[in-house]
C-alpha cells in the first residue's frame, strides 16, 4: 500500500484537504461514501482511503448530477447504514430535489457539499485549454443551508476547522438526512493535464 499523506494542517479558509480529512475521520466505520466533487477527487483519493469492498461509489466519465441521487440510491439499499453523499456545490445543484426524497424516507444520509464558489473541474479545464473568462462556472451566493431547511433537511454551514468536527458529527449522529455546507478555499489543482 502508499504510504498516507502527513495529514493537513487546519487553515482558514478551510483547505479541501483538510476537510476531507477531518470528514474520513468523521465516518462511522461500515460506511458507504457515494462522491461527486471532482475538483477535490485528487486530495479525496489522498485523504480518504476506502475502507470497505461496497464502500464507496463514483461517477464514470465525467458524468454531472448523479451523487446525490445515487447516494439516496444507495441509502434506500441500505437501510440502517450510514451513507455519505461528499459532493461539489456545482454538482449538488443539478439535482437538489434528491434531498426531498431524502428525508421523506428518512434516511441515515449525510450529504456534505464542498462548497468553492463555483465549477471547480471546469476552472481547471478552463487553464488547461487556456480559455479566459469562461462563462457559467462561477456560483457566488449559493445558501445550501437555506435550500436544504426549505425541504426540512437540518443543516449547518461550517467555514472554519473549530466548527468542522462538530457538524460532520451531528451529521453522523443524525436521525435522519442532515446536510454539512463546508466553505473551501477555490484554489483547484489541475485535474486533467494533456502532456500526461
Amino acid at each position: 500500500p502508499r504510504p498516507r499523506p502527513a495529514p493537513p494542517a487546519p487553515s482558514s479558509p478551510l483547505s479541501a484537504p483538510y476537510a476531507l480529512h477531518r470528514l474520513h475521520a468523521a465516518m462511522p466505520a461500515g460506511a458507504v461514501l457515494v462522491e461527486e466533487a471532482p475538483s477535490h477527487r485528487p486530495a479525496m483519493h489522498a485523504q480518504m482511503p476506502i475502507r470497505d469492498w461496497g464502500g464507496f461509489f463514483t461517477m464514470a466519465s465525467g458524468g454531472l448530477g448523479y451523487g446525490l441521487p445515487g447516494a439516496v440510491g444507495v441509502a434506500l439499499g441500505r437501510p440502517g447504514q450510514r451513507v455519505v453523499c461528499l459532493i461539489g456545490d456545482g454538482s449538488f445543484m443539478y439535482s437538489p430535489q434528491a434531498l426531498w426524497t431524502a428525508v421523506q424516507e428518512r434516511l441515515s444520509l449525510a450529504v456534505v457539499v464542498m462548497n468553492n464558489a463555483g465549477y471547480g473541474a471546469m476552472r481547471s479545464f478552463s487553464r488547461v485549454l487556456q480559455v479566459r473568462d469562461a462563462p457559467g462556472i462561477d456560483l457566488p451566493g449559493l445558501d445550501f443551508v437555506s435550500l436544504a431547511r426549505s425541504m426540512a433537511c437540518p443543516a449547518r454551514a461550517v467555514a472554519t476547522p473549530e466548527d468542522l468536527d462538530a457538524a460532520l458529527a451531528e451529521a453522523m449522529a443524525a436521525e435522519g438526512p442532515f446536510l454539512v455546507e463546508v466553505a473551501v478555499d477555490g484554489a483547484i489543482a489541475t485535474l486533467y493535464d494533456e502532456k500526461k
